[in-house]
């Protein structure tokens, strides 16, 4: 299973649950760690920008949460893509607090039910700035993305 992981990452916490949950994924993925400094977001978008999603057979989107919304370039990022209509998506948020959870699916999944994508998996980790983001929850992300994947492979078995 071709896999392309987009996200996006501030202090690194999110790169962190990100690396976990390939990991346990396992296979052939692409990661593309979207550069949100304004130097980065300069060279690297404009109006015309699209990410051509095509060749994936799973999308995975992460990034964190703010003021108990998804941020705004991923949101963005999503809606750009080319090629996701029908696609098996999945998103890793992290965020301060365990009660941003709900606000931040109820965010997304407005813009993934607009891209009429088909949601195979949704993972939060709180992470109060860093604070608490540990090895345990490491390791949860981690057997997310095992599980998952093993899901996965017994559907395109039937």
């Amino acid at each position: 299973m071709k896999t392309l992981i987009v996200y996006c990452s501030k202090t690194g916490n999110t790169r962190k649950v990100i690396e976990s949950f390939a990991k346990g994924l396992g296979g052939e993925i692409d990661i593309l760690n979207l550069d949100l400094t304004p130097e980065g977001w300069l060279k690297n978008y404009t109006s015309t920008f699209t990410l051509d999603v095509s060749d994936y057979n799973l999308v995975c989107f992460g990034g964190w949460v703010m003021g108990m919304r998804v941020h705004p370039f991923l949101i963005a990022y999503i809606k750009s893509c080319y090629g996701l209509e029908e696609k098996k998506v999945v998103v890793l948020l992290t965020g301060g607090t365990t009660f941003s959870k709900n606000h931040a699916y109820e965010d997304i999944i407005g813009v993934l039910n607009e891209r009429k994508v088909n949601l195979v998996g949704f993972f939060y980790t709180p992470t109060l700035l860093g604070l608490t983001l540990n090895k345990k929850k490491l390791r949860l992300v981690e057997e997310f993305g095992r599980s998952l994947m093993k899901n996965l492979e017994k559907d395109d078995e039937v």
